[in-house]
């Protein structure tokens, strides 16, 4: 089972390289995208 809770204290610098799970609407898979910059794990530009 998937739970989704929102944590109102983020902890993580804002800097910090982090990625978030995705559901893509165009493919309906899941990515991880970084969440300062908005590209894809494994982008390499």
């Amino acid at each position: 089972m998937k739970v989704q809770a929102w944590v109102a204290e983020d902890i993580t610098p804002p800097t910090a390289t982090t990625f978030e799970l995705i559901r893509c609407p165009a493919c309906t898979q899941v990515h991880f995208v970084n969440r300062v910059d908005g590209k894809l794990l494994g982008d390499k530009s």
